[in-house]
């Protein structure tokens, strides 16, 4: 749900709790249905985040200009990744150019807004 109009049918994830027999119908309580929402961070905020929380784990090379825009790229990539293991320091994420840093705001990211949850009873 990245992009307009934000909004999600989850008729088909509920599916399967209803039933025609005698005892169901009879039972007029509505389902208990348990939902679960996971909200998924952007990558800038991913890579701010590791860079707040964990050393660097290679070496950088360029520069930040005048402008502050960062021309950081990685100048090798460091054996961990050839190796395909994790970081030594902990950081979850590795890029070859160094947009953000732990100097960097977060953006604004997950759940903005009000969730609202429509129940709507379909005729047969």
């Amino acid at each position: 749900l990245w992009r307009p109009p934000y909004r999600v049918d989850i008729t088909e994830a509920l599916g399967g709790r209803t039933s025609s027999s005698a005892a169901a119908r009879e039972d007029t309580r509505p389902p208990v249905i348990e939902l679960e929402i996971r909200v998924t961070n952007l990558w800038p905020n991913r890579l701010i985040g590791d860079d707040i929380l964990y050393a660097d784990d290679c070496e950088w090379k360029g520069s930040v200009t005048k402008n502050g825009v960062k021309e950081l790229g990685v100048k090798e990539i460091p054996q961990w990744v050839k190796d395909g293991k994790p970081s030594p320091t902990g950081r979850h994420t590795f890029t070859t150019w160094k947009h953000w840093d732990k100097n960097d705001k977060l953006l604004p990211s997950g759940i903005l807004g009000p969730v609202t949850l429509r129940v709507q009873s379909l005729a047969k």
